[in-house]
């Protein structure tokens, strides 16, 4: 094999694994291959199509193909249940951020309650560490 072909090959499998889990929510389609052959929709719609091509199945007195499409409509209905666990878990995160943002002072009101000697004056020109001596040494004499 040449080196070529070699390079372009593991780079081409490089990406697999790589991808973050796809998180589910109500509104997420998705596409089924089912026995039905390809659908496409929303968890809980997936599960009424597959739930309806049981009740037809079982009509028709094909049992193996009913149970067949009732896992089909069991796993999706698993589906729509993790998706509105993620949501609530979203909402909850949400929910907890604006409290923390609403318990938190903002920094300017902090800042005006601080009072500053009247004699303080700062010379940029001083490196911070001076600074910070010279303050204290205005602190223990003044």
């Amino acid at each position: 094999m040449k080196q070529n072909n070699h390079n372009r090959q593991n780079r081409r499998f490089n990406n697999r694994g790589n991808r973050p889990a796809q998180v589910i929510y109500r509104n997420t389609c998705l596409d089924s291959s089912g026995p039905a052959g390809k659908l496409h929709g929303t968890p809980l719609q997936l599960n009424e199509k597959y739930v309806a091509l049981s009740k037809d199945a079982a009509t028709a007195n094909d049992m193996i193909l009913a149970e067949q499409y009732r896992q089909y409509a069991d796993h999706y209905m698993r589906l729509q249940n993790i998706a509105i666990e993620n949501e609530n878990a979203l909402r909850a995160v949400k929910e907890a951020q604006r409290t923390v943002e609403e318990t938190e002072t903002p920094t300017e009101e902090v800042s005006e309650n601080v009072s500053m000697p009247d004699n303080a004056t700062a010379d940029l020109s001083v490196p911070v560490q001076q600074m910070s001596e010279q303050s204290d040494s205005n602190l223990v004499t003044g």
